[in-house]
């Protein structure tokens, strides 16, 4: 028998997306507990996935695992909840500019939208009227940013997305980060508290650019960082983190708990192999 821990991830195809061959979009139920010891109610997202005669395909087309990963860790661990907490809320967040959170390479938006009901779940507990928001991004590509705002607006009242708290899709072209080419989300240089994402490289040729929009958008104060879970020996990914390096970026990293681990490993069975890495400006540490 499956326990609670086990169904920490569960991935549920619906009845009748066994034949995709005759339809374009997919859906998926993905179920994230929350911590053993808070007692709050599992986030459940029902994602649509792009499909093309019936092979999935592109970054909408796909739940990827890295995703898994960190949903689980931003919504599944007390950690990842108090850091989506204090992005959008905490006493010490920057609130130049709206603050909040920002996920690079959404793809279907599971990790933002699982970032965002984190932040919601204590936002009762605030005093005051501030306000914030989560940013889901990814290329200027019809397919993908249609299917990603159409999967955060069918989940808004999963996320608990309220009047305090705002959560949109917008483009966001890691080579054009400082123009409006290519890009809605025109927020000035360093405004976002918590910036995540998840295998944001597989090719070399996005390291560089993917480090600069670390740095383009990351809040200098103390208390922001940029979460990346991610597999080390991936193609690119070196030279990732020696842009960061010399963009004067600290980077740390550790390895997934043993709790998520045992949690997704009938489903990710490479789980071992990723590291979360931790990424803030020097000036913050």
């Amino acid at each position: 028998a499956m326990n609670d821990r086990d169904k920490h991830l569960l991935i549920q195809d619906d009845p009748d997306d066994f034949d995709v061959t005759s339809c374009e979009t997919i859906e998926r139920t993905i179920t994230t507990l929350a911590p053993d010891s808070s007692g709050l109610r599992p986030l459940v997202l029902r994602l649509g996935q792009n499909s093309n005669d019936g092979c999935l395909s592109d970054v909408s087309g796909d739940i990827w695992d890295a995703s898994l990963l960190l949903a689980s860790f931003l919504f599944g661990t007390n950690e990842g909840q108090q850091l989506c907490f204090n992005a959008c809320f905490g006493n010490d967040s920057d609130q130049v500019d709206g603050g909040g959170i920002l996920e690079l390479g959404s793809g279907l938006g599971l990790s933002g939208m699982a970032a965002a009901a984190a932040a919601t779940l204590h936002a009762r507990d605030v005093d005051d009227e501030r306000t914030s928001r989560v940013i889901l991004t990814d290329l200027d590509d019809n397919n993908i940013l249609s299917l990603l705002s159409k999967n955060v607006e069918s989940n808004l009242s999963e996320i608990g997305e309220g009047s305090n708290l705002s959560v949109t899709v917008q483009s966001c072209d890691w080579f054009n980060v400082a123009s409006s080419r290519g890009n809605s989300c025109r927020c000035p240089k360093g405004t976002f508290n918590l910036i995540i994402g998840s295998a944001l490289i597989y090719i070399p040729d996005h390291a560089v650019a993917c480090a600069e929009t670390v740095y383009h958008y990351l809040s200098r104060s103390s208390s922001s960082q940029a979460i990346v879970i991610q597999l080390p020996d991936r193609s690119g990914f070196d030279i990732f983190l020696r842009r960061c390096r010399e963009l004067d970026l600290f980077v740390s990293s550790r390895a997934v708990s043993e709790d998520l681990i045992m949690s997704v490993e009938k489903r990710i069975v490479s789980a071992s192999d990723y590291r979360i890495y931790f990424i803030k400006s020097r000036n913050g540490c």
